[in-house]
């Protein structure tokens, strides 16, 4: 059921109340280098529609790429409420030339405007939107994964989950940057949960926002990854789990890593113990290290 006005209004308070970034504070100035990351592809920005909204997906396609070359699909974070920026289209650049391939990276329609499952269905949308059009841009079905961060982990999670549930296409890769996998469990009550880096309301906003009252929803395997089954996880493709020491999040992700790899799936777990949530794809400290292995990855990954 969608929320009512005035209970959407009441969550968005809270989510202003307990920002960790100053109010009115400007924009991040982002190095000439980052900027000059776009430089290196060609972009195209296309626009679909699912569940009756639209969404865009900004494909940029390396200048060095090859023949045969990878193809990712990126999904941002934002507690499925905080749009786009202007960083995600810095970071996935970097992903394109570093890979010498292609990022399609994912706008997806944010809880502001669209509940369960709009998101979840756009991200689905846009992979199976990849490996439709892997023909046409010279890239290797083979070679196609799904990344994201924070939220966009957990939606890069489900959609890796469903694709395994439903054969409608096969990852060679999924790269879960420090998600919330577990949207059930009150905050403060998950391990760690005391100790807290991201204050508890926010969290459970950032989740009522996105679910409303659907509880099953948030309980199933593509809203709650740490719920899929032991069969589940054993039809994954090859992971990779970054998480940080400055993350509430980090002890769940690091236990789902475990879980795959206890199935018979290759799993890459690594905890970057001086970085804080949302590090990657805001370019901050630590960052290039970690697009750096995510790089590797996509490069050596295949069905």
């Amino acid at each position: 059921m969608a929320l009512s006005e005035q209970r959407r209004r009441e969550l968005l308070e809270v989510l202003e109340r307990t920002s960790l970034r100053p109010k009115n504070a400007p924009a991040p100035e982002y190095p000439q280098e980052y900027k000059d990351y776009l430089t290196l592809t060609e972009q195209e920005t296309v626009t679909r529609t699912v569940d009756g909204h639209d969404y865009h997906l900004y494909i940029h396609q390396a200048k060095n790429r090859t023949p045969g070359c990878p193809v990712h699909v990126n999904i941002h974070g934002g507690g499925f409420v905080g749009p786009h920026a202007d960083c995600d289209s810095m970071y996935s650049a970097y992903l394109a030339d570093r890979t010498g391939g292609i990022v399609v990276d994912l706008d997806y329609t944010t809880s502001l405007y669209a509940q369960w499952p709009v998101a979840f269905d756009q991200c689905y949308d846009a992979v199976q939107y990849a490996f439709a059009h892997c023909a046409e841009w010279g890239a290797d079905p083979n070679r196609v994964s799904v990344g994201g961060y924070s939220a966009g982990g957990v939606l890069a999670a489900g959609v890796a989950l469903k694709a395994a549930d439903t054969g409608d296409f096969r990852l060679c890769l999924q790269v879960l940057g420090y998600p919330p996998l577990d949207n059930v469990i009150d905050p403060i009550y998950k391990r760690g949960g005391l100790q807290r880096v991201l204050p508890a309301e926010r969290e459970r906003a950032f989740s009522e926002l996105y679910f409303g009252d659907d509880t099953a929803a948030m309980a199933s395997a593509y809203g709650s990854p740490n719920y899929a089954t032991d069969e589940q996880l054993r039809r994954l493709p090859r992971t990779l789990v970054i998480s940080a020491g400055g993350c509430n999040f980090r002890y769940e992700d690091e236990e789902y890593a475990m879980r795959i790899a206890s199935v018979g799936v290759e799993v890459t777990v690594k905890r970057f113990v001086q970085e804080r949530h949302g590090f990657i794809p805001h370019l901050i400290e630590g960052w290039r290290e970690a697009a750096d292995l995510i790089v590797r990855s996509i490069c050596s990954a295949r069905v």
